[in-house]
């Protein structure tokens, strides 16, 4: 004898039940929560690591190219120097200074921070943050990692989550910084080349 079917209508009051139902009704799979949460917050931390890369490599090109172009100033005379230069030398100073503070940035973000350790962290060490995880030995982490309750778990997890996040956000403060001090080095670069540019039209 066929096994009975649910019948179309019986299906559809099911899934009229389930799209109705309350949000604070439904039950929550913590565990894949705190799962996304991690691998997000691992992506951040990859991408800002991405944005602190090319702010470097931008920094190192635009350098470059401006050395090979050269300041275009004839310096033989101090006394002799014209206004405009002087203001192209002020220019270039805060060029300069914008893309060191750039390229400081960018060295900041990449640059891995170290969370400070919480004060039990000898008695109760984290078992999920590599620099507590590597003062152990061996055999007493898999003791250590198999005693766990449900709960330590979620609270080991999370708080390396939360550990994750301080990084993240001070890649993200400098990786910020670094694209405003690019940009702003850029500005006074064009803006000194301007400047000799007329200036050098007017002085002809």
């Amino acid at each position: 004898m066929l096994p009975a079917t649910a019948s179309p209508s019986s299906s559809a009051a099911n899934l009229l039940g389930t799209i109705t139902s309350l949000v604070q009704d439904t039950q929550v799979d913590v565990t894949r929560l705190i799962y996304m949460l991690y691998q997000d917050v691992e992506q951040q931390i990859n991408r800002a690591d991405l944005k602190a890369q090319l702010t470097l490599s931008t920094s190192a090109v635009l350098m470059a190219m401006i050395v090979k172009m050269g300041p275009g100033l004839q310096l033989h005379q101090w006394a002799g120097i014209p206004l405009f230069e002087y203001l192209v030398l002020g220019l270039y100073s805060l060029f300069l200074l914008c893309m060191c503070f750039a390229f400081g940035c960018g060295i900041a973000a990449a640059f891995p921070r170290a969370v400070k350790k919480a004060a039990d962290a000898k008695h109760h060490p984290n078992l999920y943050f590599s620099g507590q995880i590597v003062q152990i030995n061996g055999d007493e982490y898999a003791d250590l990692f198999c005693k766990q309750s449900n709960d330590g778990v979620k609270r080991s997890v999370l708080g390396q989550i939360h550990s994750k996040c301080i990084v993240l956000e001070a890649k993200l403060y400098n990786v910020r910084k670094g694209m405003i001090g690019l940009v702003m080095s850029l500005i006074f670069w064009i803006a000194a080349r301007m400047v000799l540019f007329i200036g050098n039209s007017f002085h002809g």
